[in-house]
């Protein structure tokens, strides 16, 4: 759910990778890392396991710069890929405004899209989030190999929504910054239609990208953005999450004030859904140790049937 928050001027914006184990959700956020102004981004987290690279979720506030008087920061995250991790997957998902799903084009991989797809639109709704009206961009990955899907394929299989989608080679970064410019063009329209706000650029503009080149030069790529439906100026604060909302503080030091109360609050949001998050993995823990002692006390009770009885005897 995008935070508004009209002290600073800033929208913060969450961005979920959602797909299959190993189908290159991770990749994107590591490339998007290594080629994103270190200016504009933030500290890359990840949690890997032997199984799945990404136990918890990768983390990557990008700061984008301004669109009109709005500072605009997009966290990425991704989810775990395997089933038995769902629990995690569905707490990652909270408050979700775009998602990225990344198929792995892989014919062998065809099942685990479908299933993969079909766990989002659950786990999305268990979160009171549409997935017919989420903004959504569906990433076609590992392009390069030999045995991929044709793309007709994978869009009669994953695309019955016609959401617009993109072709990756991610492991090589072709695709990655192109999915993650498409996904921010229609976050953004998105986000100005539905709270009224006037956040789009104007004609010809687009929301900046610092590139990070080896050479360490840093060059601009633009998103071209059409040009925005008209949109009443009065704000609807009503339906909007902000703490506060329409507040205004002349005195610089209540701005001050409010700036780090918020800052606090983002990061007891954090804390909460990490204590969230460790507390679903405990009750799962307890629940295969149960079924372990009930494996144990079967089979004890089995064996005890074969074991013979002991028999004294006594010699006269």
């Amino acid at each position: 759910m995008a935070f508004f928050n009209y002290v600073t001027k800033e929208i913060t914006l969450k961005v979920v990778y959602y797909g299959p184990g190993l189908s290159g959700k991770t990749t994107n956020l590591q490339h998007l890392y290594s080629v994103l102004d270190p200016a504009s981004r933030g500290k890359f987290i990840s949690l890997a396991t032997e199984a799945d690279r990404t136990l918890f979720f990768d983390f990557l506030p990008v700061d984008l710069g301004k669109i009109r008087e709005f500072t605009l920061r997009f966290q990425l995250y991704t989810v775990p890929g395997q089933i038995r991790y769902n629990a995690t997957r569905k707490l990652v998902l909270k408050g979700a405004d775009a998602i990225i799903f990344v198929a792995d084009s892989q014919r062998e991989m065809r099942e685990q899209n479908l299933e993969s797809l079909e766990n989002m639109k659950e786990n999305l709704v268990a979160n009171n989030i549409d997935p017919d009206s989420i903004p959504m961009v569906i990433q076609y990955n590992k392009r390069d190999l030999p045995n991929v899907l044709p793309l007709e394929e994978l869009e009669r299989d994953l695309n019955k929504r016609h959401f617009e989608f993109t072709e990756a080679e991610a492991v090589k970064g072709k695709g990655v910054m192109e999915t993650f410019r498409v996904i921010t063009k229609t976050l953004v329209k998105d986000i100005a239609r539905k709270h009224k706000v006037d956040i789009a650029p104007a004609k010809d503009e687009g929301i900046a990208i610092r590139i990070h080149e080896k050479s360490e030069l840093d060059v601009e790529e633009a998103i071209p953005l059409q040009e925005p439906e008209t949109f009443t100026e009065e704000v609807a604060t009503a339906s909007l999450p902000v703490a506060s909302q329409g507040s205004f503080f002349p005195d610089e030091k209540l701005n001050s004030l409010v700036e780090s109360l918020d800052e606090i609050n983002r990061t007891l949001s954090k804390m909460k859904d990490s204590l969230a998050f460790l507390s679903s993995e405990v009750i799962e823990t307890r629940k295969q140790q149960d079924g372990i002692h009930k494996a144990l006390n079967e089979i004890n009770r089995s064996l005890s049937k074969f074991r013979p009885k002991r028999r004294w005897f006594f010699f006269l």
